[in-house]
C-alpha cells in the first residue's frame, strides 16, 4: 500500500469512527429532565396540534423558534417518537459542522483534518452533539454564516458566498432567535472595522433580501395569529433576558469569569494548545484575527448579559478549533510542554481531590475522567513529533469519556431522567386520572414525555409554562392548593415531586406512594372508600 493509499485509508477510518462515536450512543440513555424533556415533548405536541406554533403541555411555548422542532418532527415521522429521533438533529448538525470546517480548512490549513479532529474531541462539542437541544443545530448554521462570509471577503467577485451566509443566518435565527443575526453581525462589523474594509452595497442589499425572505414569514405569521407573541418572544426572551429584567426570572446572574471558564473548558483538552497558539501565532494574519474576533465577541457579549449557560459558548468552538489547527505545526515545543505540564498537574490534583467532593456515587467516574485526560496530556508532551499518536490519543480520550458518561447515566438514570418513574406510574393511571407536578414543571419534563398525557401544575411561580398558563385561556394547567383539595375529594389524583416536597401535598389530604426513584416520588390520593391503605411517605 502506497503512502497516499495509507493516508486515504486512515482518513476513511477516522471519518467512520467519528460517525460511529456520534450516532451510536443516541438511543442508549433516557432523555434528561429540564431541556431534553422539553425539547422532545414540544415537537410531538406540534405534530398533534399545529406545526407552526410550538406547544408545551398543550399550551403555546414561545421561548424558541421552530427549525429545531421541525427537524425533530421530521425524524419522529421517519423513526417514530423517541430519544433517538429527538437527538438525531444535534448529532447530524455536529457532523455537518465538522464537514463545514474541514471544507473551509482545505487550502487554508496545512493539515485540514486537524480542525475537525480538534473540534470533535473537545469535551463541550461532543457532549452537546448527544443532547436534544437547539445549540448544536444553531452552531451548524452559525458556522456556515461566518465561514461563508469570510470566503466572500476573500473573493468579492463571488457574491453567492455572501448569499449563502445570509440564508444560513436566517436559519440560525429560526433555530434560536435574534442571536442568529445579532452575534454574526457584531462579529462581521468588528472584523470590518479592524481590517478597514467594506462590502459593496448591491450584494449587501441582496443578502439582506435573502435573509428577510427566509426569516420573516414565520415571525409575521406568529405576530398575526398568536396573542402577545411580539412581547413574549422579542421583548421578554431577548431584551429582558439580556438585561436581567425578565419576569418571572428563571436564571441567576453568573460570575464574571463564568463564560471564559466555559470557553476554555469547552475546547478541553486542547486548552493548552490554544494558550500556546495565542502566543506563537503572533503576528496574527487576517484569518487569525477573524477567528479570534469570532470567539471574543461571544465571550464579551455573554459576559455583559445578565444570563448565561455553559453551552452558550458552543458556537465559538469551531473558530477556536480552526485557530488551533492552523497554529499546530508552528507551536513552540518548549512553551507547549510547559502548558501541557501545567494541565497534567491540574488533572492530577483533580483526581486526588475527588474523594473530598459530595455525591460519592460520582467519584469513580470523575476520577476516571481525570486519569484519562492525565494520560492524554502525558502523550501530548511528545505529540508534536508524532501527530498520528496525538490524534489517536485524543480519540481514545474521547471514547473513554463517552463510555464513562454513558455508564454513569445508565447506572443512575433517576438522577437525570424520569423514564423509570413514568413507567412505574403508568399501570396505575386511567383515562380519567389527573397527574400533577409539585413546583417547576421543567424539573420533571421527561416525566411528561414518557407519560404522553397532559400534566397539571400545582402553584407554579415561574417556569416554562408561565406564558401559556397566563395567555391561553382555552387550556387550564394551573391549579391552586384549594382547588386541588376540592378535586382530591372525588377524583383520582397523582402528584409527582421531589422526595423533600411531601409537605406540599400532605396538607391537602391523605396519599399513598405508587411510584418512586432515588430523587422523586409519585403519590395517589386515598378516596374515602380506600382510606385503610396508607404506607408511610418517604422523606
Amino acid at each position: 500500500m502506497t503512502k497516499i493509499q495509507k493516508q486515504r485509508a486512515g482518513a476513511v477510518a477516522l471519518i467512520a469512527g467519528i460517525i460511529l462515536f456520534t450516532i451510536a450512543p443516541l438511543a442508549l440513555r433516557p432523555l434528561f429532565n429540564l431541556n431534553e424533556g422539553l425539547y422532545a415533548e414540544i415537537p410531538r405536541e406540534m405534530l398533534a396540534h399545529n406545526w407552526l406554533i410550538p406547544r408545551l403541555d398543550g399550551m403555546p411555548y414561545l421561548e424558541k423558534p421552530p427549525v429545531f422542532y421541525w427537524l425533530v418532527m421530521a425524524f419522529y415521522k421517519i423513526f417514530g417518537v423517541g430519544k433517538f429521533a429527538a437527538r438525531l438533529p444535534s448529532a447530524l448538525a455536529a457532523l455537518g459542522t465538522l464537514a463545514v470546517i474541514f471544507r473551509f480548512a482545505r487550502g487554508r490549513v496545512s493539515a485540514p483534518l486537524w480542525p475537525p479532529v480538534i473540534l470533535f474531541t473537545s469535551v463541550g462539542f461532543y457532549i452537546m452533539s448527544q443532547l436534544a437541544m437547539f445549540d448544536m443545530t444553531f452552531t451548524f448554521f452559525h458556522t456556515i454564516t461566518l465561514l461563508a462570509f469570510f470566503a466572500y471577503m476573500e473573493a468579492p467577485e463571488r457574491p453567492q458566498r455572501l448569499y449563502l451566509a445570509a440564508a444560513a443566518s436566517a436559519l440560525a435565527c429560526l433555530t434560536k432567535g435574534l442571536i442568529g443575526i445579532v452575534l454574526p453581525g457584531l462579529i462581521v462589523l468588528t472584523f470590518l472595522a479592524v481590517e478597514r474594509r467594506t462590502i459593496k452595497w448591491r450584494p449587501f442589499m441582496a443578502a439582506w433580501a435573502i435573509f428577510l425572505v427566509v426569516a420573516l414569514p414565520w415571525h409575521v405569521w406568529m405576530v398575526i395569529h398568536v396573542p402577545h407573541f411580539f412581547d413574549r418572544y422579542i421583548i421578554q426572551e431577548h431584551f429582558d433576558r439580556f438585561l436581567g429584567t425578565l419576569k418571572p426570572a428563571d436564571y441567576r446572574r453568573p460570575p464574571v469569569y463564568y463564560n471564559l471558564e466555559h470557553l476554555l473548558f469547552g475546547i478541553f483538552p486542547w486548552t493548552p494548545f490554544l494558550l500556546t497558539a495565542l502566543w506563537c501565532r503572533r503576528p496574527y494574519d487576517t484569518l487569525d484575527r477573524f477567528l479570534l474576533i469570532w470567539a471574543a465577541v461571544y465571550l464579551i457579549f455573554f459576559t455583559l448579559s445578565q444570563t448565561s449557560s455553559s453551552y452558550y459558548m458552543l458556537p465559538a468552538a469551531p473558530a477556536l478549533a480552526l485557530f488551533i489547527g492552523r497554529a499546530l505545526p508552528d507551536l513552540s515545543r518548549k512553551l507547549l510542554a510547559r502548558w501541557v505540564g501545567f494541565f497534567a498537574l491540574l488533572t492530577t490534583v483533580a483526581a486526588a481531590a475527588v474523594p473530598r467532593l459530595p455525591h460519592p456515587d460520582t467519584h469513580p467516574y470523575l476520577a476516571g475522567m481525570a486519569l484519562v485526560y492525565l494520560a492524554f496530556f502525558l502523550i501530548a508532551g511528545t505529540g508534536l513529533r508524532h501527530t498520528a499518536r496525538l490524534r489517536v490519543a485524543a480519540l481514545g480520550a474521547l471514547g473513554a469519556l463517552a463510555a464513562l458518561f454513558l455508564t454513569y447515566t445508565r447506572v443512575d438514570p433517576s438522577r437525570f431522567a424520569s423514564k423509570e418513574l413514568a413507567e412505574r406510574l403508568q399501570p396505575h393511571l386511567s383515562a380519567h386520572s389527573y397527574v400533577f407536578t409539585a413546583g417547576r414543571y421543567e424539573n420533571l419534563s421527561s416525566f411528561d414525555f414518557y407519560l404522553d398525557r397532559p400534566i397539571y401544575v400545582l402553584n407554579p411561580a415561574q417556569g416554562d409554562l408561565y406564558y401559556g398558563i397566563r395567555h391561553d385561556k382555552r387550556v387550564t394547567r394551573l391549579i391552586t392548593g384549594k382547588a386541588l383539595a376540592r378535586l382530591i375529594a372525588h377524583k383520582r389524583v397523582f402528584i409527582a415531586g421531589a422526595r423533600g416536597q411531601a409537605s406540599v401535598w400532605e396538607r391537602l389530604g391523605r396519599f399513598r406512594v405508587v411510584a418512586q426513584n432515588r430523587r422523586d416520588v409519585v403519590v395517589e390520593n386515598i378516596l374515602p372508600e380506600s382510606r385503610s391503605v396508607q404506607p408511610s411517605l418517604p422523606r
